[in-house]
């Protein structure tokens, strides 16, 4: 694991600025030990898929990927980079769902004593975002670092996007999402306990 910027201090300050606006990302090797560290769970310790390695791209399944996002508190996402659209996995945000549509949110990670995750358990984009005391933090993982990792990853990351971004829309998720979003910042807002 690459050590990156550890700004505890400047980010207790600020409140986590960053996370209200937007979970961080994860690298694919994140999303490979989160998935690794679930399987184990899922299976009690049984060697999954009869000790085939999953960890190659072309050979992991897409069922497999699928239901580890429903259940992880990450969410497929996506930008435009220099080779057009880029699917990657983000943390999740607080109230939406696996598919990341949502634009700006507040990471499902982050609490009043700031990120759940211990620093050697946060993403890639946790890790190597620079905390500054002007609030001007620096993101060291770039989306072209970003678009060259996820880049084998693609195929699989669309056929999951293309299977749920509309269901999910036409049951009207996303408008209950936000719904429950809206509701969320209320209560934080009225000084509620959520």
């Amino acid at each position: 694991m690459d050590k990156g910027y550890e700004s505890r201090k400047i980010c207790k300050d600020c409140g986590g600025a960053c996370c209200k606006n937007s979970g961080c990302s994860l690298a694919p090797e994140d999303m490979l030990r989160e998935m690794a560290e679930w399987r184990n769970e899922e299976n009690s310790g049984k060697i999954p898929d009869g000790g085939k390695d999953v960890r190659q791209p072309a050979e992991m399944a897409a069922a497999d990927l699928e239901k580890w996002l429903q259940r992880s508190d990450c969410a497929i996402d996506s930008f435009t980079g220099a080779a057009g659209l880029c699917y990657y996995i983000r943390m999740r945000h607080k109230c939406f769902t696996f598919i990341g549509v949502d634009a700006m949110g507040e990471c499902i990670a982050l609490t009043d004593q700031g990120c759940s995750l211990p620093y050697e358990r946060r993403p890639r984009g946790g890790r190597f975002l620079e905390g500054r005391a002007d609030r001007h933090c620096e993101q060291h993982y770039t989306r072209e670092q970003m678009e060259a990792d996820w880049g084998p990853y693609q195929p699989l990351l669309k056929e999951i996007w293309n299977r749920w971004r509309d269901r999910l829309e036409q049951e009207g998720m996303f408008d209950r999402c936000e719904e429950a979003y809206i509701r969320y910042q209320m209560e934080k807002r009225q000084g509620g306990k959520r």
